[in-house]
């Protein structure tokens, strides 16, 4: 074991950059929209002469270094956006710094369709970079929702229509980090999980890593979704108006001297619009959601630095009028500093600061349920650093620290209160060399080092990182990647609640061990031309020391959690063809996942086997945008029931216990050992797009389960009731941009 980790830290200390004379020069920038000034994320960077290119980052911002002297062609292009060619004089040894601004509209060079040019860098394996345009294409049974975006996705499961919840490739829901401007948001739904707290409105960049993910991130075995939000508009004062059955959203954003704005917020108003989601339940919704964002820039204080402030808000209230219901109030607040800096030499850094802060409170009034409260502080810094070196092989490395402390409160059955308070620091340290100075083939080799951990069981002290890209032949690219991960915190969920209300987040106790997993991933990615695109992945994970709530704890001399192992495998294939007109996104996934707990194995609910999605959009004449969505995926696992027995209820009065009182109780078989039927359903939606001078109107209709297909979401265990998920029902909603 110890050969290999030393191999990797050689590598890594040889390969920390020299600084050396560069024999060529370099060009670097940034590419915005011309109308208002928002950067334009992943767009192509094209050298013609040299046939060498880049893709901007979730900032914007892009280099190329190594490029030869002399005069070069430069190629700029994003979809929905006009090319742009210029000609660039480098000179050796010196830095030209390029900023292109990029006028919205259809107009593609020719020279950007030649197949088998190397446009950009070789893509990240499992990693899904999601646009606006794809959140606004899918049909909404509510509202516009980007994590609902993510259920598309082959290798990600769901577990019905009522839940924006999600699984990556076997992984548990607490093992998907959520991560918004570089801070951690714990609970990013609304309305138990029904829709999610972030508003499309705000996105600029949604990154969605599936696994095999770099040694910048940590914390978490299955995913990341990274969300960028958008810097406001560079050119001018505007506002947006929209609003649904459910809730409405004002947004403002502008310039200010030396940078821009933006503020947005969203108010529910009416929670009748969830009753499909709930058996046409009357439940008191109530939420919010709110954010805002300011940038800076002033070179006269510091050339070629940008500073940012952030605020995210969210809330989410349900206060019943019958004092025998349980009310809950769940609120999450994040604050974040950061400043980016491009240096003299090809260095670019990012230092973040970050408090998140989530509350949840569950009252049970004169019902049975128990008082549950749940608090979370996060106070987080970030350091993180880019070297690009003349041969075009980049160095990424960093320090990311985390203070972090979870309390927790529970009323057991007799009325006594019990508090689990805990805290701690993790601090990593990470470097990731990425050698792409050659044509064809590209590898990736990193560690993360826990220097510090926030359990007592700690994970591994060194997480080994590797990926490589191949260009097998122009259109063809195999992928491989390897990676160890780990996790300290987790939330206490219950697999049989399918709706759950309350999922305290804690550090793992000291008694159990904390949570690991190995990722082995491969694949090949086909792109045909600019449009089409094939891609597949296989992958085997391993899960250690998953925790899982002991079902078996009859007294204290019990532990709480305990550690289970397990299994996930599976494939992946994903076809996509997109052009200004005409979008379709085609997912199949097919996939296994087991735990074992002492040699016994078994399936969680998630455990989807087949997973068919397609999701299409095209502009129609006079302005109209049509789209569709289709589901189909096998049954989940379940529980059979078995039989049922009296069960002897005990209560206890003042001064005696009454034995006399006999219960019927449902008895379970063998868990999760049966499925459910298959689950299909058809959405359709419809939007109008009128403009009005600088003005936009929109508005839109969404036709959800178009023929009313009867998905079994569970049978009721005390009546054998067959409850199904979402009905066939519409949507509406208005947009207005001024």
């Amino acid at each position: 074991m110890l050969r290999p980790i030393k191999a990797v830290l050689l590598i890594l200390i040889l390969s920390f950059p020299s600084f050396a004379y560069y024999a060529n020069g370099t060009i670097r920038g940034f590419v915005s929209d011309s109308s208002n000034g928002e950067a334009i994320i992943f767009a192509n960077i094209y050298l013609q002469e040299i046939h060498y290119g880049a893709a901007t980052n979730n900032q914007g911002y892009y280099v190329l270094n190594g490029v030869p002297e002399g005069k070069h062609t430069l190629i700029v292009s994003y979809l929905g956006y006009q090319s742009k060619k210029l000609t660039v004089f480098v000179a050796s040894g010196k830095i030209t710094e390029v900023n292109l601004r990029l006028s919205p509209g259809t107009i593609q060079l020719d020279e950007l369709t030649v197949s088998g040019k190397r446009i950009s860098e070789p893509m990240d394996i499992s990693m899904d970079k999601i646009t606006s345009r794809e959140i606004q294409l899918l049909p909404a049974a509510v509202e516009a929702d980007p994590i609902r975006m993510m259920q598309i996705s082959p290798g990600v499961t769901t577990t019905g229509d009522v839940t924006a919840k999600f699984f990556v490739r076997g992984g548990a829901g607490d093992q998907n980090a959520f991560l918004i401007n570089g801070a951690t948001l714990y609970y990013p739904f609304h309305a138990v999980g029904i829709l999610s707290a972030i508003d499309p409105e705000i996105i600029s960049s949604l990154e969605f890593s599936k696994g095999g993910f770099g040694p910048e991130y940590g914390g978490r075995l299955s995913s990341i979704l990274n969300i960028n939000t958008r810097d406001g508009n560079k050119n001018r004062l505007s506002a947006t108006a929209s609003a649904t059955l459910l809730a409405g959203k004002l947004s403002l954003e502008g310039p200010i001297p030396g940078g821009s704005f933006i503020a947005a917020g969203r108010k529910s108003y009416y929670s009748g619009a969830l009753k499909n989601f709930l058996r046409n339940d009357d439940v008191p919704f109530d939420f919010y959601d709110a954010s805002v964002k300011l940038n800076y820039s002033n070179d006269a204080i510091s050339s070629g630095s940008k500073f940012t402030l952030f605020g995210f808000f969210s809330g989410d209230l349900m206060d019943f009028e019958d004092p025998l219901r349980e009310d809950y109030n769940i609120s999450n607040q994040i604050y974040g500093v950061s400043w980016r800096k491009i240096w003299a030499d090809p260095l670019y850094s990012i230092f973040n600061f970050s408090y998140s802060g989530y509350s949840a409170d569950l009252d049970p009034n004169l019902g049975e349920s128990k008082r549950r409260n749940n608090d979370i502080s996060d106070v987080s810094a970030n350091f993180d650093f880019s070297y690009v070196y003349s041969n075009k092989d980049q160095f990424d490395f960093g320090l990311q620290s985390k203070f972090l402390s979870t309390r927790l409160q529970i009323e057991n059955l007799l009325g006594n209160t019990s508090e689990i308070e805990q805290s701690g620091s993790d601090i990593n340290l990470f470097g990731k060399y990425r050698f792409l100075r050659w044509e064809n083939y590209s590898f990736d080799i990193g560690i993360r080092t826990k220097l510090v951990a926030l359990s007592e069981k700690r994970p591994f002290l060194i997480e080994p990182r590797l990926a490589m890209t191949y260009r097998v032949i122009p259109q063809v690219m195999f992928k491989f990647a390897y990676g160890r991960y780990s996790q300290e915190i987790i939330a206490l969920s219950d697999e049989n609640e399918l709706i759950s209300v309350f999922e305290p987040w804690i550090i793992i106790p000291p008694e159990i061990a904390s949570m690991q997993s190995d990722h082995l991933i491969a694949g090949l990615t086909f792109i045909l031309n600019e449009e089409i695109s094939f891609e597949t992945e296989y992958y085997y994970k391993s899960l250690i020391n998953l925790n899982e709530i002991n079902r078996k704890k009859f007294d204290y001399r019990f532990r709480d959690l305990i550690n289970l192992d397990g299994e996930a495998y599976g494939a992946e294939f994903q076809f996509k063809y997109e052009n200004p007109s005409f979008y379709s996104n085609i997912g199949y996934s097919l996939g296994w996942v087991h735990k074992i707990n002492n040699g016994v194995r078994f399936a969680p609910r998630y455990d989807i086997r087949h997973s068919f999605n397609i999701l299409s959009g095209a502009k129609l004449p006079f302005d109209f945008q049509f789209s569709a969505n289709f589901q189909l995926r096998s049954g989940m696992p379940f529980t059979p029931i078995a039989g049922y027995f009296d069960h002897l209820n005990i209560i206890k009065n003042e001064t005696f216990f009454n034995f006399n009182e006999f219960l019927p109780t449902t008895l379970r078989g063998r868990v999760n050992s049966q499925r459910l039927p298959y689950y299909h359903r058809l959405d359709l939606g419809l939007t109008k797009n009128i403009s009005f001078g600088t003005s936009d109107l929109s508005l839109g209709i969404n036709a959800i389960n178009v023929y009313n297909r009867k998905n079994i979401f569970y049978f009721d265990p005390d009546t054998g009731e067959q409850i199904n998920m979402l009905p066939a029902l519409y949507t509406f909603f208005i947009r207005v941009k001024i």
